[in-house]
């Protein structure tokens, strides 16, 4: 069995058929990653929704997880529309347990869009990290064309107990680097694109034991899906691509995924 460690099925029309879809195809865990207010309180919802239906008996669902984060792209929205929103919402919801509520983010720095100014976005990372370490949860680093202040606020900051790097870009050296600082690194279905080389040296290069596994769906669907909206259990492409990449089997691979995902999300 595999898990898909940061989807958004929430945002999609029917997130339980997508849910129920990828349990049939070997996927017995998701984790819904919120990138707004409005997402990661869709996210609580679903978690819950699939929590409580496999309480009351279903058998044919994953457990579903979430977070709360506000994305880079979102950083320089105002009051509870931005941060002060995702804050009010780590208060509700951080320190109750047995929600499903995993971890903050996404988020992070993204330079290459900059749909929002770099200085909001810097300064809305720092603010999640110290929701991720206050809360006890894990960080979920969204990072593109910004890898040196990313590290450099982490520096800052300091790390928390628990943190990946989600969908991972970088190359062989950047891995090493996120590694070092007690990271997770996160491949997606990226790793099977033929222009990724670099990624795929990453990924043969890291630690079995620090790899986790996602689709970010419905984004990034791995090749043969390249194009078309990615799905939660496509996670298992990824996996298998991953597993042939790395010379071992796809169950071995799994084991190590698993335990990892459990280290990291504390699930």
């Amino acid at each position: 069995m595999w898990i898909d460690t940061h989807c958004h099925i929430h945002d999609e029309e029917n997130p339980i058929e997508l849910a129920r879809n990828a349990f049939a195809a070997s996927v017995d865990s998701l984790i819904c990653v919120g990138t707004d207010v409005t997402t990661s309180h869709a996210a609580l919802g679903v978690a819950n929704t699939i929590e409580s239906e496999i309480r009351d008996g279903a058998d044919d669902l994953p457990r579903v997880f979430s977070t709360i984060g506000l994305h880079p792209h979102d950083a320089s929205n105002q009051g509870m529309a931005g941060i002060a929103g995702i804050e009010q919402l780590l208060k509700l919801y951080g320190t109750t347990k047995g929600n499903g509520l995993v971890g903050v983010g996404e988020c992070g720095l993204d330079y290459y869009y900059l749909h929002s100014k770099k200085s909001d976005q810097q300064k809305v990372f720092s603010r999640q990290i110290e929701f991720a370490k206050a809360y006890n949860l894990t960080l979920i680093i969204h990072t593109r064309d910004s890898w040196e202040d990313t590290f450099s606020i982490l520096d800052e900051c300091g790390v928390p107990d628990r943190m990946v790097f989600h969908c991972f870009t970088g190359d062989r050296d950047i891995a090493f680097k996120a590694v070092e600082i007690g990271a997770f690194l996160s491949f997606s279905g990226m790793v099977t694109f033929k222009n990724a080389e670099s990624i795929r040296e990453a990924a043969r290069a890291v630690p079995l034991d620090r790899i986790l596994l996602e689709t970010d769906s419905p984004y990034l669907a791995p090749i043969p899906h390249r194009g078309k909206p990615n799905l939660p259990e496509y996670v298992c492409i990824v996996g298998e691509f991953m597993a042939d990449l790395r010379k071992v089997s796809a169950e071995e691979l799994s084991r190590y995924v698993k335990a990892a995902a459990s280290e990291c999300f504390l699930i």
